[in-house]
């Protein structure tokens, strides 16, 4: 019949427009068995100055000090996904296995050590892996338990050979071993300024090659250290997770702290603490200061009653707030009320004596982030909100806003070119911008943040200084607006971790400026922006670097701020 289609039953119909195609029957009419999709190894895009990011080149380096090639140590990850089970398969179980006396090789800027390992399936192999809480020179047994391409991750178990660097009776934490907090705790203070100092240097070898092969950079100085190297911290923020199933079950609180790092079982003193998933519970930091570990003491106590309260998991500020004393007035009328109270409902304070200014001190928790607090540095008041970006270690503080002070008034090149302007990118609350007001005729800061230029506002009229200027915006189109002499003007720059970008970067360049003081809480990117800002713009071979130095403002941990200053020749 002309027009008319034959009936087929249902399994046998072909549908090719929604590309749908049933399976065949067998002669036993069951459904033929259909093959198992074969599951790839999907990368990840990993920015190249994040720990990810830097891990590749520390991995290079280790293969090129052992002369081998990257295919030597490449791992078969696609037979693991593909392996019978995700945790129990034949081939997971050949690579997530326990190794014996393995010697640790070098140390990452992340604190981990770095091993060879044979490879168990394609044993003409080597695999890269990494040991937390590892020392070059350190023999140990470890428990691979991830597998990457180019490398594995493991458990520290044992040290069955300590090396000569590794000082377990300098360690504080009862955490130490599981937090990933204080993880350089078993180092001398001054082994720890060294490995800041070569991960600096790592840094510029690593993400400015052309500036290390043309002999462009200048010695690299000892990383200045804290006052404090424990009881530092003004700020942390532990959180928690709360279980996907209905809270009314719950009859535990979950763990409130930081995150786990390891297995550690070479640490007994540590097999008892609680935690699990991926947070640590904690009751004590070692890092942070006196009236922050009360803080955290009300909160855990807060959080035992009300934690069935929360949906889903969150963090908790602690920043701590300082007050000048009247000594004709009882020092609880002159505490915020909204600090963090104890048990009793007083709120939990720390008298510190200041001896410099002949002043008393009283120092609060407060845990509301629109929360205004006040810390002093260098002579200098800063009010600001106490969940805005603020430096952490106010102890080191004032050495580095004396070291860019002391650089911004040294002349570039001669006295007539002495620094008369200033700008301050990224300038936040105003911390370098008044500090370092004295001694120039006119600064002028910028932030996105409109808040934070409201406090910069206000912390330079609370401090007596007429010279500072604020601005709203981006740190990127910041040179529109900038009318000094560029041969008279300096600028610091303070950027996120991520660095600045490359407009920014030509922008500044086709400025020209005397001198350039470039701030970094990561000198990864600190790296890469100088050698792009002196090799690829317009006006950067007008200048030369100066010097680098490292500070450290997070003692017994892997972080390192670094100062690279930059000058017009």
């Amino acid at each position: 019949m002309t027009g008319s289609t034959e009936m087929v039953p249902p399994t046998m119909k072909h549908t090719v427009d929604n590309k749908r195609l049933s399976s065949p029957l067998t002669d036993s009419g069951n459904r033929r068995t259909k093959k198992p999709k074969l599951r790839k190894y999907k990368a990840k895009k990993v920015e190249t100055t994040s720990p990810m990011g830097v891990l590749e080149f520390e991995v290079n380096d280790l293969l090129k000090s052992q002369n081998l090639s990257r295919e030597q140590v490449l791992n078969d990850v696609t037979s693991i996904l593909n392996d019978k089970s995700s945790t129990d398969g034949p081939i997971v179980l050949q690579y997530h296995r326990e190794v014996k006396n393995v010697k640790v090789l070098e140390i990452t800027s992340n604190g981990n050590g770095l091993a060879l390992i044979d490879n168990p399936v394609e044993t003409e192999k080597k695999q890269v892996v990494i040991i937390p809480f590892g020392l070059p020179g350190d023999v140990v047994n470890i428990k691979v338990f991830k597998t990457h391409p180019y490398y594995v991750e493991s458990d520290l178990l044992d040290v069955v050979e300590k090396s000569p660097m590794r000082r377990d009776d300098l360690i504080r934490d009862k955490y130490f071993g599981k937090s990933s907090g204080s993880q350089l705790e078993f180092l001398t203070y001054d082994d720890q300024l060294e490995l800041k100092r070569k991960t600096i240097m790592n840094a510029y070898k690593f993400f400015a090659p052309r500036l290390v092969a043309e002999k462009l950079l200048p010695p690299f100085d000892t990383t200045v250290a804290s006052p404090l190297q424990f009881g530092y911290r003004t700020k942390i923020t532990p959180h928690f997770d709360m279980p996907k199933r209905k809270q009314k079950e719950l009859s535990v609180r979950p763990p409130l702290g930081f995150g786990q790092k390891g297995r550690p079982q070479w640490r007994k003193d540590t097999l008892d603490i609680g935690g699990h998933g991926s947070i640590l519970d904690i009751d004590e930091c070692v890092l942070a200061t006196e009236v922050l570990n009360k803080g955290l003491t009300n909160e855990r106590r807060k959080f035992e009653q009300e934690f069935k309260n929360y949906k889903k998991g969150a963090t908790i500020l602690l920043r701590e707030n300082t007050t000048i004393l009247d000594p004709s007035k009882p020092t609880l009328e002159q505490l915020t009320e909204e600090a963090s109270r104890d048990e009793n409902g007083d709120i939990s304070y720390v008298e510190v004596e200041d001896k410099k200014n002949n002043v008393r001190l009283a120092k609060t928790c407060v845990t509301n982030p629109r929360q205004i607090v006040t810390e002093y540095v260098d002579g200098y008041t800063f009010n600001f909100s106490a969940g805005e970006f603020f430096q952490n270690n106010n102890s080191i503080l004032p050495i580095v806003t004396k070291y860019v002070r002391d650089n911004l008034q040294a002349p570039a090149k001669g006295d007539d070119n002495k620094t008369k302007f200033l700008v301050d990118a990224y300038c936040g609350s105003g911390l370098f911008s008044i500090c370092s007001s004295k001694g120039v005729d006119k600064v002028i800061g910028v932030e996105i943040s409109a808040d934070s230029v409201s406090f910069a506002e206000k912390n330079a009229k609370a401090n007596g200084v007429e010279n500072c200027r604020f601005i709203v915006g981006k740190a990127e189109k910041l040179f529109e607006s900038i009318d000094t002499p560029s041969e008279n003007t300096s600028v610091i720059l303070d950027p996120p971790r991520k660095g600045c970008d490359e407009l920014f970067l030509k922008q500044l360049a086709a400025y020209n400026p005397a001198k350039i003081i470039y701030i970094s809480c990561n000198v990864h990117s600190q790296a890469r922006d100088v050698e792009y800002f002196l090799k690829e713009t317009e006006n950067g071979s007008a200048h030369q670097i100066e010097s680098i130095r490292g500070f450290d403002f997070f003692p017994q941990t892997h972080h390192v701020e670094s100062v690279c200053i930059m000058k017009r020749i």
